[in-house]
């Protein structure tokens, strides 16, 4: 592969990493609102709901920079090691943004209860669509890059949504960060056509049409940001999922350096991403 082309790739994985913990950051401070029933947000605010200042991240960063840490520390895939990063993180406050654990969705909780006591490593029933899998989905997606199947991204998946409507997803997912990587843009069309209509809950196939809708109807990272956190409802993993999908079209280069230098330890976090694309690109 020519070095510009991998370059480019490579500016593209670390924007879709980078764009999950930009969306959840801009997206924690409206968590829970109606779709109009909030300001307007444009910038990194502080938090009321969970007495978070401007830039700090929820579970949806916490939970993907778990299954980075396991990747870089060990230099492999470990699921049993991954699921015990959450376990540190439910009970510790490992890689969150405050001293312990916080805005845990009631599947997650349950499943690393269960990790915890049993060490049962698939968790979760059918019901369990909530979007948890595909808020934390980059570091997977990146280890299992080229790998030609979904075997390890399922896997992590079903840490805590055992689930084949999550799975289908999570393919799904997979399948339009694929594409944009290698430079198309995805095919795949949402199921919304107006904003009035779209979904803002926390069901893992509307998370994923409002996501896809967000960046249907703009032109660039920053403006379909915008549109997706702005939906309120589940909006800092709207935020996440949107994240990941536009930053993997348009890069890291595309994200703006004012959300980006709002960010709580950012060179942590810089560090941690470029040690996995270090292994995996």
């Amino acid at each position: 592969m020519v070095p510009d082309k991998k370059k480019e790739i490579r500016d593209r994985m670390k924007g879709l990493f980078w764009g999950l913990v930009v969306g959840d950051c801009l997206g924690s401070p409206i968590q829970f609102t109606t779709k109009d029933g909030h300001a307007t947000i444009t910038d990194m605010v502080p938090c009321k709901t969970f007495h978070t200042p401007a830039g700090h991240w929820t579970d949806d960063s916490s939970l993907a920079f778990c299954i980075a840490d396991s990747y870089v520390r060990l230099e492999r895939y470990d699921l049993r090691d991954i699921a015990m990063n959450f376990v540190r993180w439910y009970k510790e406050g490992f890689w969150s943004s405050m001293p312990y654990a916080f805005d845990i969705g009631g599947a997650t909780e349950t499943a690393i209860d269960a990790i915890s006591r049993t060490g049962q490593l698939k968790n979760g029933e059918e019901a369990s669509q909530g979007n948890g899998s595909l808020m934390r989905l980059a570091p997977s997606f990146l280890m299992n890059y080229g790998a030609g199947d979904n075997a390890l991204v399922h896997e992590i998946s079903d840490l805590t949504h055992n689930s084949t409507v999550v799975r289908a997803i999570v393919d799904q997912m997979v399948q339009v960060l694929t594409e944009h990587i290698e430079g198309h843009r995805t095919v795949l069309r949402s199921k919304y056509t107006a904003r009035e209509s779209v979904n803002n809950s926390g069901w893992v196939v509307s998370t994923f049409h409002a996501a896809l809708w967000a960046l249907e109807q703009s032109t660039g990272f920053e403006q379909g940001m915008l549109l997706a956190v702005n939906l309120g409802g589940d909006a800092d993993t709207i935020g996440a999922v949107y994240g990941q999908i536009a930053g993997a079209l348009y890069g890291y280069e595309a994200i703006p350096e004012r959300w980006l230098g709002a960010i709580k330890d950012r060179d942590r976090i810089d560090l941690l991403i470029e040690q996995v694309l270090s292994l995996v690109w």
